[in-house]
């Protein structure tokens, strides 16, 4: 994220940070629809439930401690202190260091970073998670993980932001840790006991509205990040519809090379994500031609990986986290250490060197290693926290098969998505749910729309 050295608050860069995190919070819910519609019909609610849940719990995790753990300006090179420990000092402090934006714009508008983090790793394990350990797993998950990689890419004394690691909006913290997460999280509860039934997609509206809202709130995700409202601002919000555009097309041109001359809107919406997750960590400091290529490279290196992916039964990422968020996060932060200008860091700080087309060879090592090192810890850190979390009574991962098979939405909430299964009570005039009738509706199949 770009910073400055001025201490005034920049009015007009406080707007702007504002909207964008109104713009990042509406991509909560854009993620619900967008993993809904790719569920099974009988899971489809809770994918949404689990979404609002992730905002509300970790606002008040990061107004207890989260904030502080993540941008202590006062930590060492590797964890947060209690600076803002209860969002103390918060009010008190003009702007947040090294930026023209106060410190509460700043607190929220980073807060909907990790809201939106915190609840990508379920698509990994779709359809077989339980709802109680999942809402403990975001308030030790965001702690260890997410508040740590934050702090070391992004405070002002984290070890690979003093080292020049380039990451404009999240290619570490959001993309990288999240889909590593994801895949620690489908290799420890194993894949679904009916998977062949479950791989078609329900709702293909639902996915393309999920993609729009995303699409739509990566704007401020990635345009907000610059923290002003400068020329370099505008060059991400343009670079990250360029790369979204790529990724789409990239995507689906490739599913109608491979699969029957059809024109796929999941693999599409895929790829447009992709694109958007790839163009994150360096959407500050590439040019436009260079979005186009990156939003390509992660459109068809990510659907190879995913159509990979898909082809092994012992691992179930079940909508395509790790291949969407995890490898495109890689592939982001390398082609950062490419595609990176200092003419486009200049349009806000100057005296800034790029990658290698600046002729400074060392840094995609630099990219390279923060990845490594930010996936290592994510990937380990999740499963020892699956691992401890399954051993205390009452927090196992793992729903029973028959709720399984019944369907979480129904099983764990003890409603539906679509109210298809309503019965009048002829005695009080009001209306029940018919279970039974549920259960076996639930057990019919969709209609086979298709998927990548």
């Amino acid at each position: 994220m770009a910073t400055t050295s001025d201490s005034t608050v920049d009015v007009a860069a406080n707007a702007w940070v504002m909207c964008s995190s109104a713009l990042v919070l509406i991509m909560v819910p854009g993620l619900g629809y967008f993993y809904s519609g790719l569920s099974h019909h009988k899971n489809a609610l809770v994918f949404l439930h689990l979404c609002m849940l992730s905002l509300a719990i970790v606002s008040l995790q990061w107004f207890l401690w989260g904030f502080s753990l993540a941008f202590s300006p006062t930590g060492g090179s590797f964890f947060g202190d209690g600076h803002y420990l209860g969002l103390r000092r918060v009010a008190d402090q003009n702007t947040y260091t090294g930026t023209t934006v106060s410190t509460d714009v700043f607190c929220i508008f980073q807060c909907m970073f990790a809201a939106i983090t915190a609840a990508l790793p379920f698509g990994s394990a779709a359809d077989r998670t339980r709802i109680l350990p999942s809402l403990m797993f975001i308030v030790v998950w965001t702690t260890v993980v997410y508040d740590v990689v934050a702090y070391w890419v992004w405070a002002p004394n984290g070890w690979l932001h003093v080292r020049g690691y380039l990451d404009f909006a999240g290619g570490c913290p959001v993309e990288v840790v999240s889909g590593f997460s994801g895949l620690a999280f489908a290799s420890f509860i194993g894949p679904r006991r009916q998977r062949i039934a479950d791989e078609k997609p329900h709702n293909l509206g639902f996915v393309c509205l999920g993609t729009a809202l995303l699409w739509f709130g990566w704007l401020g995700f990635n345009g907000g990040s610059a923290l002003n409202s400068s020329r370099r601002a505008g060059m991400a919000l343009l670079v990250t519809n360029i790369s979204a555009s790529s990724g789409g097309l990239a995507w689906m041109f490739w599913d109608f090379w491979n699969n029957g001359r059809k024109y796929s809107c999941v693999g599409f919406c895929l790829g447009a994500v992709a694109g958007l997750v790839a163009i994150t960590p360096a959407a500050g400091f590439v040019e436009i031609w260079a979005g186009a290529i990156i939003g390509l490279v992660a459109g068809s290196v990510c659907r190879l990986v995913a159509a990979f992916v898909q082809s092994r039964r012992g691992l179930d990422d079940t909508l395509d986290v790790w291949a969407v968020h995890g490898v495109g996060g890689v592939l982001g932060n390398l082609l950062t250490g490419v595609f990176a200008r200092g003419s486009i860091i200049a349009l806000d700080t100057p005296d800034k060197v790029g990658g290698w087309l600046d002729q400074n060879y060392r840094q995609l090592g630099i990219q390279a290693y923060a990845t490594l090192a930010c996936a290592t810890w994510a990937f380990v850190v999740t499963y020892v926290c699956f691992w401890v979390m399954d051993r205390v009574p009452g927090l196992h991962l793992r729903v029973k098969e028959s709720h399984e098979s019944l369907g979480l939405d129904l099983a764990q909430m003890g409603e539906y998505a679509y109210n298809y299964h309503r019965t009048a009570t002829a005695a009080s005039g009001e209306t029940a749910l018919d279970v039974s009738s549920a259960a076996n509706e639930i057990a019919l199949e969709p209609v086979d729309v298709g998927r990548v």
